[in-house]
């Protein structure tokens, strides 16, 4: 990966606002502060990852960004991710589908954030112990993925043990 240059403060501030969107200010303090350096790097061409004092951390595309799974997880240790914005929630059948690439299907999700808009960015959680597992975009909103029955829920687009994550669990 090519690390291209380092972020302004009023990029920095821009994520911290997107990230206060998204999650509220309480979570986002715990992703980004407006000290933080923050470089970026090409991943290829759609995609981009934001390391936050050399850490890998964010994961941008067009317009998008969003925090990696590796940061989810850090943060999992200390936060219980089932309780946040933005969230999907699904059963143990679908935990090896989703860690081999596979889109989260409606029948496995047992909870969602009912906030959810088709068409955002969500994390994908296990309902054991609330492990984040992938990242993707909502197919649906978040009610009708809490109801719906058959059919997919969430395209993935970075979920552990892909390409992103073997490069950013150094």
């Amino acid at each position: 990966m090519k690390i291209k240059h380092p972020l302004s403060k009023k990029e920095v501030k821009r994520i911290i606002e997107d990230m206060s969107k998204i999650f509220g200010n309480e979570v986002a303090k715990k992703l980004i502060s407006k000290n933080d350096q923050v470089l970026i790097g090409e991943f290829d061409k759609k995609t981009q990852i934001l390391f936050v004092n050399k850490k890998p951390r964010f994961i941008k595309r067009e317009d998008l960004i969003f925090p990696l799974v590796i940061a989810l997880y850090e943060i999992s240790n200390v936060e219980d991710l089932r309780k946040w914005k933005r969230r999907v929630v699904v059963d143990q059948g679908a935990v090896p589908y989703i860690l081999n690439g596979a889109d989260v299907m409606a029948p496995g999700i047992v909870d969602a954030d009912e906030e959810i808009k088709e068409g955002d960015f969500v994390f994908i959680v296990e309902e054991q112990y609330g492990r984040p597992l992938a990242i993707g975009i909502a197919l649906l909103d978040g009610k009708t993925m809490k109801e719906k029955k058959k059919g997919k829920a969430v395209k993935v687009i970075h979920h552990a043990k892909d390409k992103i994550w073997e490069l950013t669990v150094l």
